[in-house]
């Protein structure tokens, strides 16, 4: 049998497992009042998946461990790419009222560095909406290390956003001066952005509930502003939990995030405290310890409408009141047990959970009382590389290296941060050195591979991949690779081959 089977004729009790299914190896929900399109969505892509029946397709999913590859294509069908050049306009004016013009003070007589993500960047309109009012706010631009991440799990929304090219819907609702002034005519109907433009956001695939971050191997560390609207909705509670907790951690104290309106009910506080402006509301990581009442705003998990159960007695939230108590308790509760920890261990604690600025402080301590062991300096390093505070960063790392310059982690951890400031020479330099200490270190060979690719030294950047594939084999595919921030094995061979196919690298299989 082929084509496309009537929704009548699936069983409710296999779509709810196949909801489950898909909530668990993607992060992706779908209520049961998106059944019907859910099946639809399934009947697309079964072919991709080998069967010509979706039914037989569905009852296959749960047993199947899917590749990376696969997980791409199951993306590319389940996720809609529906967004525009400037969309919400209100939040872009902010942007450029408000928030830019306080952040390009501060920076202007320092490193003069900006970092942005769009998490869930679709076809790529957003991020270069960021771009082009950069541009337009920085008439030294070229004076500033700008760092726009774009990232999306479906690899072909990423193919189209890389290449640029709109038709003219995505500029409906935005400004004439935006498509006269940042794109030129490729063909009918047709509008290509100009390479300046396109040059300044770097797009990526990444999966927001099973990739590790933030991580300074995939950038997305020491944020300044993140843009993740129309995202959580998709998700289930926990993984939306989960991804807003690393999303939090990715940003710099005092750092935004941006979510659409209807997404607001999975933003907890702390760490983030919400800032009402005409027309919006966005959210800003309040690095400073803060007293229970003056939490703006209590997480409450978002509860389906269809998954509340009838029969029950309705039962009435707690007062606002007994909640801020709750709080307090646990923080009181949190902060008695932070006293009976170790210095390190303390600042370790308070660097896991994003707490930054408390972290350092901590460590600067323990460092001021010749406590400065190559541990608590290397993870000093860390903690103001994710506060994108690089020049601070290096210091300590070298510091570090000083003390013990037989450690390979740390030289690769100096080239790391040497690769964010744009130093790419004295990069290749230090994972050169670490690769001397240990030939056998995987992810220095991934960060060969990477700064030969962006450098089109394609030759040099398959045979560091293949090194990373050889390595990787004998691997668990569960295992959590040494200096990283979690990054799996698997995971980190899924990167290398997609990598690989959109670079035409043949040599790594």
């Amino acid at each position: 049998m082929t084509g496309k089977t009537d929704s009548r004729t699936i069983p409710e009790a296999l779509l709810q497992r196949l909801s489950d299914c898909l909530t668990a190896k993607v992060g992706l929900y779908f209520a049961k009042r998106n059944w019907k399109e859910l099946q639809q969505k399934m009947t697309a892509a079964m072919t991709d998946f080998g069967f010509d029946r979706v039914e037989e397709f569905i009852e296959s999913l749960p047993s199947l461990s899917p590749t990376q590859n696969q997980i791409e294509i199951l993306a590319s069908h389940l996720t809609v790419g529906e967004t525009y050049f400037f969309r919400e306009r209100k939040v872009f004016e902010i942007l450029e009222r408000s928030l830019l013009p306080d952040l390009i003070a501060a920076r202007r007589n320092t490193e003069k560095r900006l970092r942005f993500w769009s998490a869930g960047c679709c076809t790529g309109e957003e991020p270069y909406s960021i771009a082009i009012l950069l541009h337009k706010m920085l008439p030294d631009l070229k004076a500033w290390n700008i760092s726009i991440l774009a990232t999306d799990i479906n690899p072909r929304f990423l193919h189209k956003a890389s290449e640029g090219i709109y038709g003219k819907w995505s500029f409906r609702d935005c400004p004439q001066w935006v498509q006269e002034k940042y794109f030129r005519r490729s063909k009918k109907d047709r509008f290509e952005i100009l390479p300046d433009i396109r040059n300044m956001v770097t797009f990526a695939y990444l999966n927001l509930v099973e990739d590790s971050y933030p991580d300074l191997s995939n950038q997305t560390n020491a944020m300044d502003v993140i843009f993740c609207r129309n995202v959580l909705m998709h998700f289930a509670e926990e993984p939306a939990k989960k991804v807003v907790h690393n999303l939090s951690r990715s940003l710099i104290d005092d750092g935004w995030l941006v979510i659409s309106p209807t997404e607001s009910v999975y933003i907890p506080s702390p760490p983030f405290a919400a800032v009402r402006f005409p027309h919006a509301v966005l959210y800003k990581k309040d690095g400073k310890p803060r007293r229970a009442e003056e939490i703006p705003h209590v997480f409450v998990p978002l509860l389906h409408k269809e998954e509340a159960a009838p029969a029950k007695p309705r039962v009435d939230p707690a007062p606002v009141h007994e909640i801020k108590k709750t709080v307090k308790r646990s923080e009181a509760k949190e902060k008695e047990a932070e006293k009976l920890l170790p210095p390190y261990v303390k600042a370790q604690a308070l660097y896991e959970r994003g707490r930054y600025g408390e972290a350092t402080r901590e460590l600067l301590e323990l460092v001021s009382h010749d406590q400065d062991t190559v541990t608590a300096l290397t993870l000093l390093a860390r903690t103001y590389a994710n506060q994108g505070d690089l020049m601070e960063a290096r210091r300590w790392c070298e510091r570090a290296i000083t003390k013990d310059k037989l450690v390979s982690g740390l030289h690769y951890l100096r080239a790391t941060i040497l690769m964010e400031q744009g130093a790419a020479e004295e990069a290749v330099m230090s994972l050169k050195r670490a690769l001397y200490l240990d030939p056998d270190f995987v992810l220095a060979h991934f960060a060969m591979g990477v700064l030969n690719s962006r450098r089109g030294k394609l030759k040099e950047t398959g045979k560091h991949f293949k090194n990373v594939i050889t390595l990787l084999r004998n691997c668990p595919q569960e295992k959590i690779l040494p200096e990283s921030d979690g990054i799996t094995a698997g995971r980190l061979g899924d990167i290398v081959g997609l990598i690989s196919r959109e670079k035409g690298l043949s040599c790594v299989k």
